[in-house]
């Protein structure tokens, strides 16, 4: 019942984005250099400390703005993964110009499952969605880079009902690396040698649920450790809320309670 209380009083504070902040400073303080996943392309040594921030771009939040304001007093970047309907006319242009990564939270699979009234994984293999999605992705790409400027030289994969129902990802689309070339790409976020190459990776889900963080890691414990390489990917909308999204989530928290568990990362 307590732990419940304390959920329930975190979200009245509304103040998590505060502790963001908190986490930004201790990896200066540890001596982090904290870059987005572009930069960590063009790196060539990589065995330094070093923090990867990565958002997911699900919802239209404030916390996005906000995020970025903090990563400004930290001389901090990041790369932030836009869904079509998410894109930022005003805030994309701030991420360019300031030198972090702007680009696209892809879900092309899910978009064709739901198209084409596909409802299992059979059904979706006898069609030839694996190059048509390609070639929509593509255009995708390109009509963000024309449209702001930018490079898009890393994306990363939405998980959405779709992929659950069919049991296959977006990035079943990028897993073969040579497309990269095709879709003019240097990195998929959830590529698996580049996964295999970070020592922890922390993700951000809500207060209720493992404290936070989906995987049970506190930043700042692993940021402490001295771990060489974080990957850090959080949802901005997690981050901070209006009242409407405060009253159901203290609701929800009355209702259902806390809930902890050991996840593991996995992908879909």
């Amino acid at each position: 019942m307590k732990a419940r209380f304390n959920t329930i009083r975190r979200y009245l504070k509304n103040d998590r984005i505060s502790d963001y902040e908190k986490i930004l400073s201790a990896a200066v303080e540890n001596g982090y250099k904290i870059i987005s996943l572009e930069d960590y392309t063009k790196i060539e040594n990589k065995t330094d400390k070093l923090l990867i921030l990565r958002h997911d771009i699900d919802y239209t939040s404030k916390a996005n703005l906000m995020m970025f304001e903090i990563e400004k007093k930290y001389n901090a970047r990041a790369s932030y993964y836009f869904r079509k309907q998410t894109i930022d006319e005003e805030l994309i242009p701030l991420i360019k110009s300031y030198g972090s990564e702007a680009s696209l939270h892809f879900e092309t699979i899910a978009d064709y499952i739901r198209e084409h009234n596909i409802t299992n994984r059979e059904q979706l293999f006898k069609t030839d969605f694996k190059n048509q999605c390609l070639d929509i992705l593509k255009n995708e790409l390109n009509q963000l880079r024309k449209r702001f400027q930018i490079k898009c030289s890393t994306i990363a994969s939405h998980g959405a009902p779709e992929n659950r129902l069919v049991g296959v990802h977006n990035n079943y689309l990028t897993e073969d690396v040579n497309v990269y070339g095709y879709l003019d790409i240097e990195l998929e976020a959830y590529q698996k040698e580049f996964i295999s190459h970070i020592g922890e990776y922390i993700s951000d889900t809500v207060i209720e649920v493992n404290g936070g963080f989906r995987y049970g890691k506190q930043p700042i414990t692993v940021i402490e450790k001295g771990v060489s390489t974080i990957l850090f990917l959080s949802h901005p909308n997690h981050w901070y809320y209006n009242r409407r999204q405060i009253f159901k989530k203290i609701i929800k928290v009355m209702v259902y309670g806390n809930s902890f568990y050991n996840d593991k990362f996995k992908r879909i």
